[in-house]
């Protein structure tokens, strides 16, 4: 769900296993960044040479002290892989509010949404709509809500139970499969194969499992266990839990 990252280098001047991990989780989705040193702890060279392989080493880097708040994000703006319209809204909690009903959290991801937008839950059975009645932002009442807000809606229509695995809410203009094809990429340090192999895929929002297959051409495909909304360009990362300290894989881009 990140358009912009702000890489710290660890203050103790080595990678951990975690901090290389995330620094290829970057370069799977291809988020641009900053990389920030603290305090003296690493020269430029010094950052750099453990992160050659991912494209944290290539971010601008910024040599700051602790003490300071200030942080330069004049080089972030929007990604652009993600949809130039429709609405999409992650979900990561639902709940029951005495006197409002059904209350939903997330992160919208594409678009706007509005008070009386008629919302389709991800995945759920065929037909079902949920009518956005009230927008919260930070426990503030709004209109609607635009592109990277966390908000909190008043849903009317269903129940809690109706959304248990809804990961996303969408205007209905997504694409839904549960067989999406990717253009992989592999990780230049994850050596195993992924074909024919049960992995995870982190979506924008949901990690989901996936069993994978490869035509043999870079093309890889995914069996789902549930529909998941994409669209051309979508980014992924193929995720392997057993894979220990290193458990990315590679990125991967959806075609439709």
């Amino acid at each position: 769900m990140v358009d912009h990252a702000l890489y710290l280098f660890p203050r103790s001047g080595k990678l951990t296993p975690r901090d290389g991990e995330l620094a290829l989780l970057l370069s799977s989705f291809g988020i641009p960044g900053m990389l920030e040193l603290l305090n003296g702890t690493a020269t430029p060279d010094q950052a750099i040479a453990p992160l050659k392989g991912t494209s944290v080493a290539n971010y601008q880097i910024e040599e700051r002290q602790l003490e300071s708040a200030a942080l330069d994000l004049s080089h972030a703006s929007p990604r652009g892989d993600f949809p130039a319209k429709g609405t999409l809204v992650y979900v990561d909690k639902v709940f029951t509010v005495k006197g409002v009903g059904t209350v939903a959290l997330g992160f919208v991801l594409s678009g706007s949404v509005s008070i009386h937008d008629q919302l389709r839950p991800v995945p759920a059975p065929m037909g079902l709509r949920a009518d956005a009645k009230g927008i919260q932002v930070n426990d503030v009442d709004f209109d609607s809500a635009d592109r990277g807000m966390r908000v909190g809606l008043s849903l009317r229509g269903v129940e809690p139970k109706d959304l248990e695995r809804s990961h996303w809410l969408d205007d209905g203009s997504f694409a839904l499969t549960d067989a999406p094809v990717f253009e992989f990429s592999r990780s230049a340090y994850y050596k195993q194969e992924v074909d024919s192999r049960d992995l995870h895929l982190q979506l924008p929002g949901e990690m989901v499992p996936a069993s994978l297959s490869s035509d043999g051409n870079d093309k890889l495909k995914a069996r789902l266990p549930w529909q998941v909304p994409v669209w051309e360009g979508m980014k992924a990362a193929v995720i392997d839990l057993n894979g220990g300290n290193l458990r990315i894989a590679g990125g991967a881009t959806c075609k439709l």
